[in-house]
């Protein structure tokens, strides 16, 4: 397939420097991918020092149109939404509006007095209250880890709620599986946080992410709701259900995210582009500035890309390294390498990310000046074949 490079790219880079790096070996392997029926298509891109040192784009958008990916293509981002929203909470913290301590009690009354479920079916009082710090790190004991709490997530998520209020408060009547603060147990928790904006702003988390977020830094094609003139630039999402083999999930013309959106989920609904994505990911590793426009305040990026767990362990122990484990810490939710010299593969101290259910996937290392984003509509894709497309990134950057 022919590169399509958009003018937006040229601001980024010229040639001269796109042709000092070797990226063959990451083009093939990406493309294998496509030919071995894991993926349908994918966008990648690899920024240093400010510019764009390598872009590739293979395969389709939907296959059974043989509609291929575009250059503008926008992709579900699933749970890299929730970056996007930790940074709307901690501009709220900037302004003062609330402590990292602060029990979310205190503005949301349904989580004033939480319960724990316990092994044998009873519910006793948290002893600890869920704190804001909490929400961001994924440690509010929030969690599926009993049948029948998963039984009641999976109610809440097979009946979508109205609106984001009404969310929070169905999920808060159902039972902690842990004490706050005491294990990381990812989940919806930033949902929490996004209405905790709705709270003390009265803005809707869309309305507020537009005015704070995607405006300033001119993300123009992210949305919960895509607006009717760019849905055919949505791509279709898949399912990989078996190897080398998928079927279709989500075509653009019935999906929830081309009808009317009430329920902006900020754990996971949002949809982009590898132009608006690479935006917000230039904003972080500028510490909270892109083009002149401060979103954060640089101790606040620091703070958010650091382990933020202080032996706060995982609850369910694994080798997988986008969950604490005894190489990787969790920020404000943000993976990061924590002790690099038990991380198994390439990369830096201090290097942060996150990824999506839908196979997109970004990583930030500061100690490089790099920035690394794949984008792709595959869900049922394992997460181990994302590290396979950072290697080649490091092979190729490390050995210019």
């Amino acid at each position: 397939m022919t590169h399509i490079i958009s003018p937006f790219f040229f601001t980024f880079f010229a040639l001269s420097t796109y042709a000092q790096y070797n990226f063959d070996q990451l083009d093939k392997r990406m493309r294998k991918f496509v030919e071995d029926k894991e993926l349908i298509g994918f966008q990648t891109m690899v920024i240093k020092e400010g510019k764009i040192i390598h872009y590739d784009m293979f395969g389709y958008d939907n296959i059974e149109e043989k509609k291929p990916i575009e250059k503008n293509s926008i992709f579900r981002i699933a749970s890299i939404t929730k970056c996007i929203v930790a940074v709307a909470i901690m501009k709220l913290h900037e302004k003062g509006y609330f402590d990292l301590e602060d029990p979310i009690g205190r503005y949301i009354l349904e989580y004033k007095n939480p319960m724990v479920y316990q092994p044998d079916g009873s519910l006793k009082p948290a002893s600890n209250p869920i704190r804001v710090i909490d929400l961001l790190r994924h440690t509010t004991g929030i969690g599926k880890t009993y049948p029948a709490l998963r039984k009641q997530f999976d109610v809440l998520k097979s009946n979508r709620s109205i609106d984001l209020e009404t969310e929070v408060k169905r999920m808060s009547e159902i039972p902690l599986a842990e004490e706050p603060g005491t294990f990381w147990i990812y989940g919806p928790s930033v949902s929490i946080g996004a209405y905790l904006i709705e709270k003390l702003t009265g803005k809707k988390i869309d309305e507020f992410l537009k005015i704070e977020v995607f405006d300033p830094l001119q993300m123009q094609d992210t949305f919960f709701e895509i607006p009717k003139e760019k849905q055919h630039r949505f791509t279709t999402g898949y399912f990989l259900d078996k190897p080398g083999g998928y079927s279709l999930l989500d075509h653009p013309k019935n999906s929830p995210y081309t009808q009317k959106v009430t329920f902006c989920n900020p754990s996971g609904g949002l949809a982009s582009t590898i132009e608006d994505l690479s935006k917000f990911c230039m904003m972080l590793l500028n510490k909270g500035t892109y083009k002149g426009q401060k979103i954060l305040e640089k101790h606040t990026v620091e703070l958010m890309t650091k382990d933020q767990l202080d032996g706060i362990r995982n609850h369910k122990p694994n080798n997988d390294n986008h969950k604490p484990n005894e190489a990787i810490g969790f920020g404000m939710t943000f993976s990061v390498i924590k002790n690099i010299a038990a991380y198994p593969f390439l990369g830096s101290q201090g290097s942060y990310g996150w990824h999506g259910s839908w196979g997109p996937y970004f990583r930030i290392d500061p100690k490089e000046n790099l920035v690394m984003i794949l984008m792709t509509q595959m869900k049922g894709w394992d997460y181990s074949r994302k590290e396979i497309f950072e290697k080649h990134v490091y092979n190729a950057v490390l050995d210019h």
